[in-house]
């Protein structure tokens, strides 16, 4: 008998450690940790470059701006009247990208054969990465970052139900995310 009432305390700590609020989290942890490993066990491979593990880092970047904007929009969205409680999900169009320096180089040469007239022309077009020394091995020159673009903001709240909350919130969302509204859907916690 108190090997059944072990085996069923674990299984409503399991059950509670994955309600609602923390199965988000922990999807969001362990897909950090499949990027970390995923370069531990393959970043010595023969084709491993320096740009991978940045974008990587970015992502990583990515993931975690997005955690700290979501708790930032949870505390100031808890401080509207008649919101109560608030859980906020914020979705990436992408993890953002990274926009690599390059050389390029074009060449024309024209040529005229005087008796005729007809004219010769021959283009050349030449693109590489800027490649530069770093701490850690040769890495391609960044020239400009691109950060993420919010997809989309739910938000659920305990006056979820209130018309009035719902619209003081998606104006909020609206403004300090600067997207438009039919991307913000608010509804009521259970």
């Amino acid at each position: 008998m108190e090997k059944k009432a072990e085996h069923g305390g674990w299984q409503e700590m399991l059950h509670g450690l994955f309600q609602k609020k923390n199965w988000l989290f922990f999807v969001g942890l362990a897909g950090i940790c499949l990027i970390f490993l995923s370069d531990i066990l393959f970043g010595g491979r023969e084709g491993s470059t320096g740009a991978a593990r940045q974008s990587t880092q970015q992502a990583v970047s990515a993931a975690t701006g997005v955690q700290e904007l979501e708790t930032r929009l949870t505390e100031m969205l808890e401080s509207v009247q008649g919101a109560g409680k608030v859980q906020v999900m914020i979705t990436l169009e992408s993890a953002g990208e990274t926009v690599y320096a390059r050389d390029e180089q074009s060449d024309t040469q024209t040529t005229q054969d005087g008796s005729d007239g007809v004219t010769d022309r021959k283009e050349s077009y030449k693109s590489e990465h800027i490649i530069v020394d770093a701490a850690d091995g040769k890495q391609p020159l960044v020239e400009t970052y691109i950060e993420p673009e919010v997809k989309g903001v739910a938000v659920v709240c305990e006056g979820g139900d209130d018309i009035t909350v719902i619209k003081r919130i998606t104006d909020l969302v609206s403004v300090v995310l600067g997207l438009s509204t039919n991307r913000i859907c608010v509804t009521k916690m259970i």
